[in-house]
């Protein structure tokens, strides 16, 4: 659609709330919206008023949009963070930082419940959730002093289905598990140590605090230092957990804070999150928005849609936005089914912990500015400048291909895939060679060029055609991949990279390009290539230690046992493969005569 035609289909939109999905020319969904008048949200798009950069960037790929009417601007919001999630558009705000940090879980629907650690924890009534435990403490080290201290279970038995009496495990021989297999019936003595867990991780450690300072005064009496050392770091953990306490909050606070930072230079924006459970702050986290939009509305409570996607929030949170903090409230509450707050402080210290936050945020953005700067040099500017050294438009989508055989035996070929000059290992995709008989790479490249192509003529749009095919290798590897698409009927820029001199081949030239070895676009190239070389080499190895185990378990001079203990001695195929007779005959049973004649076998 033209601008004019987009602006005449604004002026039909209803003024509903509801959720709004731009597209391109190819009808691919590069941003979704909500609004709580849609014909004034979208209208802003298509105005005259000042835009920034990456707004301008979206508007000029804006082919057309749809958009979905409801009920009122809380259904929005959740449909909102549904089509993100689903569609990942690229304009939209999506977490750079995808890491996640470890939960103790406790799931007291079950009959005897575990502790147990998980990683993006799903909201489930029934399921206390104690963490996260972001920095200073290993999560394991805490769940190590839990079971030193309680006796709870740590198989895996479903106590729902178990009815009889079982023999204990170890665990229960030795005092470690209370061994509810022996009754498993009564769980009363069980809830109990439950309950005590529970409060041990709620911040109420004096109890255990005592009794490991006891046990190790009575361990140094004894003169048993060991045991004494390892109730001493127990009582260390413990006081570790109990520091950073913030103390204008009870022990039973637990507050998210959100701190934002915009740096309009390099219209970027960082978010920090500073995590207190329990009255103590336990760590933050902080994260990078990419492609970040600024129009008329704040970007955290999309951000904090998706931030909460899986996990469960606490009952209060702290951010810097007044006018999102209804909507952000009910989307929450409505969602995890319990009252949760939401607010900007003005005073006292939970202003100051927002404050902090937001300085975090501005910190780890100053901080990320050089590496960022240079991620895109290496990336998006490589892309750019290569592009104009080659005279072709900029190929956001690179695949590199390398062959790899050994006296032209398992023979393969890879293809690598990198999108805006980063690798996609997803894509990337093996061919086993299987028309070409020996060593013959020129052969072998152009039949893996010609299968690609036919995935290109069938429309595949898991790979779609590329922008630019690099060949590891001279002149001879390029024309025998030019002309296997041009046989295809398939027209793709192409260009060979030889590992001597690092020297760019062109169709277009029989002298190859020379670049600086700094230069980001020939490092981009070197980066396809080498990954295409591993690649093949890597999926080659596979093959051929297959070949050698098939080989060595039909040979008639070895059985089961003997081949079991070639195994346990060399560990590997590779290292059998590199083995002398005389290292062969280390092995019992195999003498000099064998050893010679396995040897012999291997390396026909």
């Amino acid at each position: 659609m033209t601008r004019e035609e987009l602006r005449n289909k604004v002026k039909t939109l209803p003024a509903q709330s509801g959720v709004y999905i731009m597209k391109d020319d190819k009808g691919s969904i590069i941003y979704v919206g909500k609004a709580k008048i849609l014909r004034n949200r979208v209208k802003s798009y298509f105005d005259d008023s000042p835009k920034t950069q990456k707004t301008y960037a979206l508007v000029s790929n804006i082919d057309n949009f749809e958009y979905i009417l409801t009920q009122n601007e809380l259904d929005a919001f959740s449909l909102e963070s549904n089509l993100i999630h689903k569609y990942k558009p690229k304009y939209n705000i999506l977490l750079k930082d995808d890491k996640s940090f470890p939960y103790l879980a406790i799931n007291t629907n079950e009959k005897f419940p575990r502790v147990q650690i998980v990683r993006r924890p799903k909201h489930k009534p029934g399921v206390l959730l104690f963490g996260p435990y972001v920095t200073g403490l290993r999560v394991s080290t805490i769940l190590d002093l839990i079971k030193s201290a309680f006796p709870i279970r740590t198989c895996n038995i479903n106590f729902d289905k178990q009815k009889k009496k079982i023999r204990p495990c170890l665990h229960g021989e030795i005092g470690n598990c209370m061994a509810p297999c022996k009754n498993p019936e009564d769980t009363r003595e069980y809830d109990k140590i439950i309950t005590d867990v529970i409060d041990f991780l709620n911040g109420k450690t004096s109890t255990i605090k005592a009794k490991l300072t006891q046990n190790m005064n009575r361990f140094a009496e004894n003169l048993k230092f060991e045991e004494a050392l390892d109730c001493k770091n127990k009582i260390e953990i413990i006081d570790k957990m109990n520091s950073n306490l913030i103390s204008s909050f009870d022990v039973h606070t637990n507050i998210d804070v959100f701190g934002e930072y915009y740096d309009e230079a390099s219209d970027r924006t960082a978010i920090n999150v500073c995590i207190v459970r329990n009255g103590k702050n336990v760590g933050q986290q902080n994260y990078l928005l990419c492609d970040d939009i600024r129009l008329n509305e704040n970007l955290i409570s999309e951000f904090v849609a998706q931030y909460y996607r899986e996990v469960s929030p606490p009952n209060e949170i702290l951010i810097a936005d007044e006018s999102t903090c209804e909507a952000v409230a009910c989307y929450l509450s409505e969602k995890f089914g319990k009252k949760i707050k939401v607010s900007v402080p003005q005073i006292g210290v939970k202003r100051q912990i927002l404050s902090n936050a937001t300085l975090n945020a501005k910190e780890y953005l100053t901080n990320s500015s050089d590496r960022i700067e240079r991620q895109e040099k290496l990336t998006i500017g490589a892309l750019k400048e290569l592009g104009e050294i080659l005279n072709i438009s900029t190929p956001n989508r690179i695949e590199g291909y390398d062959v790899s055989n050994i006296s032209g035996t398992n023979s393969v070929a890879s293809m690598v895939v990198f999108v805006d000059g980063e690798a996609q290992k997803s894509e990337y995709r093996k061919f086993k060679i299987k028309t070409i008989e020996g060593a013959d790479d020129f052969a072998s490249m152009r039949e893996t060029l010609s299968r690609r192509a036919e995935h290109i003529l069938s429309g595949d749009e898991k790979f779609p055609k590329p922008n630019l095919i690099v060949i590891d290798g001279g002149i001879g590897q390029l024309h025998s991949a030019s002309e296997a698409l041009s046989e295809k009927g398939i027209i793709v820029p192409i260009v060979s990279l030889a590992k001597k001199d690092e020297e760019i081949y062109t169709l277009n030239s029989s002298s190859p390009i020379k670049l600086p070895k700094n230069n980001y676009a020939l490092r981009l190239l070197v980066r396809v290539r080498d990954e295409a070389h591993r690649f093949a080499v890597l999926f080659h190895r596979s093959l051929r230690n297959k070949s050698l185990k098939s080989l060595l378990e039909g040979y008639h001079g070895l059985g089961k046992q003997r081949i079991s203990d070639l195994y346990k001695h060399f560990k590997t195929i590779e290292n059998i493969l590199n083995a002398s007779p005389d290292d062969l005959c280390k092995i019992p049973g195999i003498g000099e005569k064998l050893a010679i004649s396995i040897y012999k076998e291997l390396h026909k």
